[in-house]
């Protein structure tokens, strides 16, 4: 999915698409509201090309961590003097604690299994420091998905032009996009297609993996994304 192709054109997307900073500011008063305090340490999983930790840091010490080696070498060159590792979220072992852990834009959806969803919180739920905080941003619960929407963006920056373009559809509890996209650069023009697959977990299945793991998580849905919300978990007791 992360290629080194999807990878150059990824900021491109989700900076026209997102306001990092108001999101990461969703983060920060998540973490405070349920008990963390600013100046605290910080982990992001599946923090793609760092841009969440660019606005973090600011009130966090941050560390980020992600699947994608293309993915992690963008978020490396941007911000050189953090600490972010290469690593799949079902099972790593920073062998340290974080005061605050949170993981962005789905990222957790594309865990095909249920098996996986439970690792990945039992492994964020391993790293978290007592009194911690945990915030997830989930793929649309499986009872809120309609299906069939069309994704299509243009950008136009500099000397780029990007289109994408893609009809999302659904198999059994998997919500899938062939995402196509149109690059006009300096070196011509060129077409690629990024495949999306994410799981439609339900509710109660991310509920029981917080349960799992140990935490208490609810689903706040006058947060974050409208059609997704997010969950934050301490703590059980």
């Amino acid at each position: 999915m992360y290629d080194a192709q999807f990878a150059a054109v990824y900021d491109h997307i989700y900076r026209t698409l997102n306001d990092y900073s108001e999101l990461a500011q969703m983060v920060v008063d998540l973490a405070v509201e349920h008990g963390a305090n600013t100046g605290g340490s910080l982990l992001d999983v599946g923090c793609g090309t760092g841009e969440h930790l660019r606005y973090l840091r600011k009130d966090f010490d941050v560390v980020g961590i992600d699947l994608s080696q293309p993915m992690v070498d963008l978020a490396r060159e941007k911000q050189p003097d953090l600490e972010i590792h290469q690593g799949d979220m079902c099972d790593f072992d920073l062998g340290r604690t974080f005061d605050v852990i949170c993981s962005m834009f789905s990222s957790i959806g594309y865990l095909s299994t249920v098996e996986q969803l439970n690792d990945a919180v039992a492994s964020m739920a391993r790293h978290l420091a007592p009194g911690g905080v945990l915030v997830v941003e989930p793929w649309v619960v499986r009872e809120r998905w309609t299906g069939g929407q069309l994704a299509h963006l243009t950008v136009e920056r500099d000397d780029l032009v990007l289109q994408r373009m893609g009809q999302w559809h659904t198999e059994g509890p998997i919500s899938k996009v062939d995402m196509h996209y149109l690059l006009s650069g300096p070196d011509g023009v060129r077409h690629f297609v990024n495949e999306q697959r994410l799981r439609l977990y339900s509710l109660d299945e991310y509920q029981e993996a917080f349960r799992l793991a140990g935490l208490n998580g609810r689903l706040l849905l006058d947060r974050g994304k409208a059609d997704r919300g997010v969950f934050v978990a301490t703590r059980e007791g």
